[in-house]
């Protein structure tokens, strides 16, 4: 006898369902609920934003109404996926997502470019604005309420590996602690994370950085470094790298930093001058300013969230229910890399989650099924 599934069985196969039970025994999620379980509960948001559905409406009549979906997903009315959407613990589902980073992390080799740096984390932070008149804990203006997160981007592996969620009020300098918590790990942020007195924390804790330096900074030069350069060209022909010295930060009216720092200023191809500060010695000038312009990977990262999942409307008003959207919606990302990684051609992610998206409903032989051949046929 022959065995078909659906291609929705073949992606929340990646999910490990006793982890799931364990997360749910421990929160107590599931207490005095008769049908819309943690697991369904799950398995909806995922569907939502693969089919990127309008609504909570357009959510819950979509399982209700589909006859290929009633056999993976209970339906569920509007009232309960809202009440659960609010009240149910969102933390039940982080070591799921925990685990699916683990696991496209541990699928495939590192970025080649990247070994010799060993850890390189990206930070950064996105703001989702929302309605003042439905969002009043969220105010963030006047006029209009937000959301940010700051996240923390893998580059070696392209995957978010941490994020805080905040007031789109709160300063992105707030959640600096949280998110550059691990010693020996290049850590690559913009000019409005700047201050000086952590970066002398970072420096002595041992965890390395790259920045830019803000267009009014205080400097103080202590000596000028030969200028140095990769065996591998990194920068865009046309670039130039003006100067490479080390300096002191800030002010003796304000604060000077106790440590000092290397200055790498270079001219972009457009006539554009950038300086960077680190704390890093032993890299040459070319890739202290290469791995800056890496720092653009988390922008792409956030405008394709953006883009292909539901991240620029959220369906509940409360703080749970935006903290259950965001990381359904990058676990779903997750699954997305894992199938990259195990497919065996090359395609881009995009083409991945559309050929995931038109082919949703389609039944396939198990014993047979490759991810490879859903995105030959689409």
């Amino acid at each position: 006898m022959v065995d078909y599934i659906k291609l929705f069985d073949k992606i929340i196969e990646f999910i490990n369902w006793d982890t799931l039970k364990y997360s749910v025994f421990k929160l107590n999620t599931d207490n005095k609920v008769s049908k819309f379980f943690t697991k369904e509960h799950l398995k909806s948001m995922i569907y939502y934003h693969i089919l990127q559905k309008d609504n909570l409406r357009d959510l819950s009549s979509g399982i209700c109404m589909s006859k290929k979906l009633k056999t993976i997903i209970v339906s569920v009315s509007l009232g309960t996926l809202s009440h659960h959407n609010n009240k149910r613990n969102f933390e039940v589902f982080l070591p799921i997502l925990t685990e699916l980073i683990n696991k496209a992390v541990n699928i495939g080799s590192v970025n080649e470019s990247l070994k010799r740096f060993g850890p390189v984390k990206l930070i950064d932070s996105t703001t989702i604005s929302m309605s003042l008149n439905l969002y009043h804990w969220a105010l963030f203006r006047s006029t209009k309420a937000g959301v940010k997160i700051h996240t923390r981007f893998d580059l070696n592996n392209g995957l978010p590996d941490a994020f805080v969620v905040t007031n789109a009020v709160e300063h992105d300098k707030t959640t600096m602690d949280s998110l550059m918590d691990t010693k020996h790990c290049i850590y690559v942020f913009d000019k409005a994370y700047s201050d000086y007195k952590k970066f002398d924390q970072y420096t002595r804790d041992e965890k390395y950085f790259v920045t830019r330096l803000k267009d009014n900074a205080v400097v103080t030069e202590v000596k000028d470094l030969r200028i140095s350069r990769s065996d591998n060209r990194l920068l865009d022909l046309g670039t130039q790298i003006l100067c490479d010295k080390v300096v002191k930060l800030g002010s003796l009216y304000t604060y000077q930093t106790k440590e000092t720092y290397r200055l790498i200023k270079i001219l972009d191809k457009t006539g554009k001058e950038l300086t960077f500060i680190t704390n890093i010695d032993e890299l040459f000038s070319e890739e202290i300013a290469w791995l800056y312009k890496k720092r653009w990977e988390i922008e792409i990262f956030f405008k394709w969230i953006k883009q292909n999942l539901k991240f620029k409307t959220f369906i509940g008003r409360s703080l749970n229910a935006i903290m259950i959207q965001i990381i359904t919606g990058i676990m779903t990302f997750a699954i997305f890399k894992i199938i990259e990684k195990l497919v065996e051609i090359k395609i881009s992610l995009i083409n991945i989650k559309r050929a995931i998206k038109n082919n949703f409903f389609e039944i396939y032989e198990a014993s047979k099924f490759k991810w490879s051949d859903i995105f030959n046929s689409s």
